[in-house]
């Protein structure tokens, strides 16, 4: 009688890890631009919340609250909502390092009643590896009135 043994023969091994080989290289490409649009929506909303935060503080308290870039100018390093004497409510750490974010000023202000106090719109856009084609950006009206833009905006 003889023993059957069980197992895989070489050929068969190597053939399973050439079709792996296959199925990883067509892979791995959709699972970066997954990632890429999940962390952008993810930084949009954060964004987005910090805004919205900061403008319910000013409302809420009856005072001018700022939102402005961590380091002062670049929205990239972090985005961080302070009172008027500079007391920090509310920080979002920096973003990531292959990203761009841009906005039209270095930072703005809510007044006690909920308006941008500078009069004129604001907007943040938030490009994934400076693409233009992947971006999302927050606009921020006069009125006070917080909302996402339009996807794509140019970096």
């Amino acid at each position: 009688m003889l023993n059957k043994l069980l197992g895989f023969t070489l050929v068969e091994l190597m053939v399973t890890i050439a079709v792996a080989a296959i199925l990883l290289t067509i892979g791995v490409p959709s699972l970066t631009s997954i990632y890429e649009s999940v962390r952008v929506n993810n930084n949009i909303t954060k964004i987005h919340d910090i805004m919205v935060f900061a403008r319910s503080q000013a409302i809420s308290y009856g005072t001018e609250i700022t939102v402005v870039a961590t380091d002062g100018s670049n929205w990239k390093s972090g985005i961080k909502v302070t009172t008027a004497d500079d007391k920090e409510l509310r920080i979002i750490d920096a973003f990531n390092s292959n990203d761009s974010l841009k906005g039209n000023v270095d930072s703005f202000s809510f007044t006690s009643e909920g308006m941008l106090s500078g009069g004129s719109s604001i907007e943040i856009i938030y490009c994934p590896s400076g693409k233009s084609a992947n971006s999302k950006s927050v606009i921020a009206s006069s009125s006070g009135l917080i909302s996402y833009g339009a996807d794509g905006s140019s970096c």
